[in-house]
């Protein structure tokens, strides 16, 4: 009977079977009564956020950012803010607080992991680009001008005294010694010709250290160094959004769950060079769940480093990000309301207490786990009406048909009195 409800749940998320045809699929399976509110008018959709003035734009860990604008939702925690700069995965923060014309925030320590780095290996200044996500997400990410410049808790603003000045000939004086704190040796440096003073030499948010470890793993560990492409290479500035290694997970995601989780130690703990960092992980009864292609074995991907109950690769670029079903299903028209996505490298996203796997981003009665990976149907998380149109979150009147969304969706829209089955009754 499962194996029956699935294929059900499937055909018509994906309008492949009409109602009519659905519902004499299998027997007993109650219906929805879609009836004349079908024709009424579409709901007006939410404004869009925007960003007009953000203060200051130099602001440290730790001490308070305001935005100004239009269109945000009023009380606390509602706003999430995004954090971006190059190379790096977005950070979603949520507000403090706000009104519909101002929101506030108060830095947290997390997004020093995201600061890039000075030429002696500490986090250093560095500009983020902004987008609000309220009841929608901004149009875009803010321009330059509105873009803030976070500075580390300590010693951000370059003043001050600090290590001696390093350069070629200082650093050629002491071989041994590691002068930029990448974890590569000062003669290691001048042998694969970066720099020795810098911890980034290409400048692409990746330390050479991880960059030059990455390479060797996917090289078996050959010498000399493989410093040309297709390998991590610390003297390429483009290749950080690059999955070398061909797991799901960028270089850049990689080095961000090192830092993070890794403690900026060697070896990696996540190295771009493999698919199995660390070694080969026997999947247990504990961890089947997590085994996407049913070898056996986690790979990267597969891992939880958040232990939140969500596989690495369905959090960060999988089936809990809305833009992969759009890919999957591209001729499906979106639920109107826009929920917000986990993030793979914070297990309480929304800061409810409750992790990610067993939380509900749409609040439609099954967790995030059990609609991606868990349950007896592959649903995705961002549409209350999958896989239960009767779910309390699901819209009471369905939308006309020139703006249905499963499963309300299929050619030529639906007429009042028809029924619509329930693929995923209740018990």
């Amino acid at each position: 009977m499962y194996r029956r409800l699935s294929v059900i749940a499937v055909l018509v998320a994906t309008s492949l079977l009409t109602p009519a045809t659905a519902a004499g699929v299998g027997s007993g399976l109650p219906a929805l009564h879609v009836t004349g509110a079908l024709r009424a008018a579409p709901a007006k959709r939410a404004p869009l956020p925007k960003i007009k003035l953000v203060r200051p734009l130099h602001v440290k860990i730790g001490a308070k950012l305001t935005i100004l604008g239009e269109n945000f939702v009023p009380g606390k925690h509602r706003d999430t803010i995004v954090f971006l700069r190059d190379g790096a995965p977005a950070v979603f923060l949520r507000a403090d607080s706000a009104t519909k014309h101002r929101l506030t925030l108060k830095l947290p320590s997390k997004l020093t992991h995201f600061l890039v780095l000075t030429n002696t290996g500490a986090q250093g200044p560095t500009r983020f680009r902004l987008r609000v996500l309220a009841r929608r997400f901004g149009a875009s990410f803010t321009s330059k001008r509105l873009s803030p410049t976070v500075l580390p808790r300590k010693g951000g603003d370059g003043g001050g005294s600090g290590p001696p000045v390093c350069s070629l000939a200082t650093a050629k004086l002491a071989p041994t010694a590691d002068a930029d704190k990448d974890g590569l040796t000062n003669a290691l440096e001048a042998h694969i010709k970066t720099d020795p003073c810098s911890a980034d030499t290409d400048g692409d948010g990746i330390p050479d250290g991880y960059e030059y470890e990455s390479a060797l793993d996917l090289n078996s560990r050959a010498l000399p160094y493989p410093g040309k492409r297709p390998y991590p290479n610390a003297l390429d500035p483009t290749d950080a959004g690059i999955d070398y290694d061909g797991d799901g997970l960028t270089m850049a995601d990689e080095y961000t769950a090192w830092v993070r989780y890794g403690g900026s130690k060697f070896p990696l703990n996540y190295s771009d060079g493999t698919q199995t960092s660390g070694g080969p992980v026997a999947v247990t009864p504990q961890t089947a769940w997590a085994d996407i292609n049913n070898d056996g074995v986690l790979t990267d991907d597969e891992k939880d480093v958040d232990n939140d109950g969500l596989t690495n690769w369905d959090e960060a670029h999988g089936r809990m990000q809305p833009n992969w079903w759009t890919v999957i299903f591209s001729t499906e028209k979106p639920f109107p309301v826009t929920f917000r996505p986990t993030d793979w490298l914070d297990p309480d996203t929304d800061g409810d207490g409750l992790l990610d796997g067993p939380d509900d981003v749409d609040h439609d009665g099954y967790t995030n786990a059990e609609e991606v990976n868990r349950g007896p149907y592959w649903m995705q998380p961002f549409n209350p009406c999958l896989p239960d149109p009767h779910s309390r979150t699901c819209p009471l009147h369905p939308p006309p048909p020139d703006s249905a969304y499963p499963p309300y969706a299929q050619p030529g829209g639906y007429t009042p009195g028809e029924s619509i089955p329930l693929v995923y009754p209740r018990s």
